[in-house]
């Protein structure tokens, strides 16, 4: 299978919320899951353990990925940092990825960052950084659109 495509995505945006407001929000998996396009099931293991099939177009390739996610570090409420670890059966394609994400109260609202390192195997790893990193862009912006429209008043 190779050694797989390797990627780092960073991005963030304001939300005209105060970040407690916006933590607390983090952790309602129910109304969150509903903000991540994609994410067609999210169960809750335990409180640092989420399973969940998260389905995505990377170029022409639709593919539906069954995972886990496993928090690793929870300082509330500034910052969150974990693990996931996914497969596609239909693509054969599998990632694992470490990510950090990071709450900062700023004039006007809440900055939210994250950083993920990512490793991908498998049929979408032929696609490459630029374009995985392109939609992965394009998630972030559909996610921050639905997280406003869930928190700012």
């Amino acid at each position: 299978m190779g050694e797989g495509a390797k990627m780092q995505i960073a991005d963030s945006f304001l939300i005209k919320a105060p970040q407690e407001e916006v933590w607390q929000f983090m952790f309602d998996i129910p109304r969150l899951s509903k903000c991540i396009p994609g994410i067609e099931a999210v169960e809750v293991v335990d409180d640092k353990t989420y399973r969940g099939k998260l389905v995505v177009k990377v170029g022409p390739i639709r593919s539906e990925f069954g995972g886990t996610v496993i928090l690793t570090e929870v300082d509330a409420p500034n910052r969150i940092a974990g693990t996931v670890e996914g497969d596609d059966k239909s693509s054969a394609s599998s990632v694992k990825a470490t990510f950090s994400g990071t709450l900062t109260s700023v004039e006007g609202g809440t900055e939210a960052a994250f950083q993920v390192d990512a490793n991908l195997r498998g049929r979408l790893a032929q696609f490459g950084g630029p374009v995985i990193i392109a939609t992965a862009k394009k998630l972030t912006a559909e996610f921050a659109k639905n997280l406003r429209a869930q928190l700012e008043k």
